[in-house]
């Protein structure tokens, strides 16, 4: 913690043009996820975001943030997967946004995920996904509440 109390973290970050796309429902024995990437990356679609999860009936449910510009191209992809991935539903959102905090080593820092999600639910910018690695901590929320998210995390943590 910094002398404020505030965590210190390396900074703040954050994407504007993203869209989501994704599925529920895939059955478990299939790579679905692989499946997905990989067709997305044939067409030229970069992923910037995979959040990857099992429903309480063991079936898969992937969300992928990728370029809002990519949009109708994915639905396309993903649509011609379809049949080979029985059962899914195609789920999208063009209005998302991206907002990372990031700094070396995050997983000795406590209290930083803890401080991120109270700073921006206390101001009820809803979060869609949270994704976690070493070094960032990254929240899916919805574009309209972007500039807000910003200036929340500003007040919420020390940044360089």
């Amino acid at each position: 913690m910094a002398h404020n109390d505030k965590p210190t973290v390396g900074g703040l970050v954050w994407n504007d043009h993203l869209a989501t796309i994704g599925i529920t429902g895939a059955p478990p024995h299939l790579d679905v996820s692989g499946m997905l990437l990989s067709a997305l990356s044939d067409q030229g679609i970069n992923v910037e975001l995979v959040v990857h999860l099992a429903d309480l009936a063991g079936h898969d449910a992937i969300v992928l943030g990728i370029n809002r510009h990519d949009l109708d191209g994915a639905r396309i992809v993903i649509e011609r997967l379809r049949g080979e991935i029985e059962g899914v539903a195609i789920t999208s959102d063009p209005d998302v946004a991206l907002v990372s905090l990031f700094g070396l080593d995050l997983r000795e820092q406590h209290g930083v995920a803890s401080t991120m999600y109270e700073a921006l639910h206390s101001h009820h910018i809803r979060i869609r996904a949270i994704s976690t690695s070493l070094s960032t901590i990254s929240c899916l929320i919805e574009a309209q509440s972007l500039d807000a998210a910003i200036q929340v995390l500003r007040e919420a943590f020390t940044l360089p």
